[in-house]
């Protein structure tokens, strides 16, 4: 009893529900001898008969309804008791793309920065995601359109959703709203294609007059500010670049599809707790 198995109780409250081996174990995704071998060792650890079969499936027998009672009470206080677990910031290992942070949530990571059991920060979000499926991240804070990306389980949250905006140098742009047409035959910068954004603006490409990708943010800024190179970069980073910076200049872009910042983690819990910091 020691290295008793709650999985066998979590079976067995399926199969009292369905009435069936065969439905339980495709509720389960697992095969009928599994659930029957499964079955016949809890009955076997407690010495009770829990089942008879009918002509409809099984059936519960007095010992099973009796055992059926106590061991959804056990469960439902299991779950209680894991509800109850606090979540501590020194026990999150918490990865997020680099603008994200930067721009959108610096007052969040800021504050609980010494306390992060670990903070990874990386401008390539499949690399984020892959040591999400590696179990090397609790949680990760992305663009929701990798979603796709994430192995197993998880749940997830959307935090906001942020448009796009066209940086250029001072007076090298009309300040008014544009579209991607609007912007045939210009010369554009964009991160590698490891950006969802720039994935999209691949698709442009017979667009523009040239177009490159330059890897580290602080070398595109400053290209921008001395050519005629422009760039396409998420609303908050151009709104924050600009107000900073009066060698550049600004217009939202209208077309280009919202990206959705999404915060992935395995466990509900943990999901809570940083979702509820973040929008505080």
């Amino acid at each position: 009893m020691d290295d008793f198995n709650f999985e066998l109780l979590r079976i067995f409250l399926v199969v009292s529900k369905l009435h069936s081996f065969s439905r339980a174990a495709d509720y389960l995704y697992v095969d009928q001898s599994t659930i029957s071998k499964k079955m016949r060792q809890l009955e076997d650890e407690f010495g009770l008969t829990l089942f008879v079969r009918t002509a409809r499936g099984v059936e519960l027998t007095v010992a099973g309804t009796s055992f059926k009672q106590r061991t959804q009470q056990l469960i439902d206080d299991f779950e209680h008791l894991r509800e109850k677990s606090p979540v501590e910031w020194k026990n999150l290992l918490i990865g997020v793309f680099d603008n994200i942070a930067a721009y959108c949530y610096p007052g969040f990571f800021a504050r609980h920065l010494a306390e992060f059991k670990l903070l990874k920060v990386g401008n390539a979000g499949v690399n984020l995601i892959d040591l999400f499926n590696s179990g090397e991240l609790d949680i990760v804070i992305v663009n929701g359109s990798l979603v796709k990306q994430i192995k197993g389980p998880y749940v997830k949250q959307r935090l906001a959703k942020e448009g796009f905006g066209v940086l250029a140098r001072a007076g090298g742009i009309d300040s008014r709203p544009c579209t991607l047409a609007e912007l045939t035959g210009k010369q554009l910068l964009i991160a590698l294609d490891y950006w969802p954004v720039s994935q999209q603006l691949l698709k442009y490409r017979a667009h523009f007059q040239c177009l490159k990708m330059v890897d580290y943010t602080a070398t595109m800024i400053q290209l921008i500010r001395h050519s005629a190179f422009q760039t396409i970069l998420p609303a908050g980073m151009v709104a924050d670049l600009t107000s900073h910076d009066p060698g550049l200049g600004s217009a939202p872009l209208t077309d280009l599809p919202a990206r959705q910042i999404t915060v992935f983690a395995r466990e509900q819990l943990v999901l809570n707790k940083v979702v509820t910091a973040l929008t505080c």
